[in-house]
């Protein structure tokens, strides 16, 4: 359960931004030591000639257009970005030390799927289980799961779809083996 805190960190990067093609060795390197149900279609998607540009395009319609990876969306029951809902993330945040820079990370607010997972990474590599847990129980979970399943039944590519379920079942399993 300690060593969590690098998949929190690799799935967080990759529901934040587009892969690059210098990206690609280092993915496929974690990929490759995945379960068989999410390394396949992400190592297929991965290794196809004009793959890179079909995942570019996924990641733009799947967590731009479509799916729209933010706490508040999910949990606020105006379904707007940036409501109170994110105000509490940030706060949270806030009390942690954590300040993610909105503009670099072209995102809208801090509770966005992928910074929150960010978040949870960081407090576990700095061995801060506790507040993890508590991030989990009072934000992340309460919606993470939810944003995984429909970004697996949204995305087009094997990858994006893989990227989902990882991300579903890696947040209920830490959890529950945490609990």
């Amino acid at each position: 359960m300690e060593d969590s805190w690098p998949m929190f960190l690799f799935l967080g990067r990759l529901l934040l931004k587009e892969l690059e093609p210098e990206d690609v060795p280092k993915v496929l390197e974690v990929v490759r030591a995945l379960p068989e149900r999410f390394r396949a279609p992400m190592e297929e998607d991965l290794l196809g000639e004009e793959s890179y540009l079909k995942l570019r395009v996924d990641f733009t319609k799947t967590l731009f257009m479509y799916v729209h990876p933010y706490e508040s969306v999910f949990r606020d029951p105006s379904g707007l970005l940036c409501t109170d809902v994110s105000q509490d993330v940030v706060e949270f945040y806030r009390r942690a030390g954590y300040e993610p820079d909105l503009r670099e990370a072209r995102v809208r607010c801090g509770d966005h799927l992928a910074l929150e997972m960010l978040f949870v990474g960081e407090l576990l590599k700095a061995g801060q289980r506790d507040e993890a847990k508590r991030f989990l129980e009072d934000h992340l979970l309460q919606w993470g799961p939810l944003a995984a399943v429909a970004i697996r039944e949204t995305a087009a590519t094997g990858f994006y779809r893989a990227l989902g379920d990882l991300t579903l079942h890696f947040l209920l399993s830490y959890y529950e083996d945490l609990s």
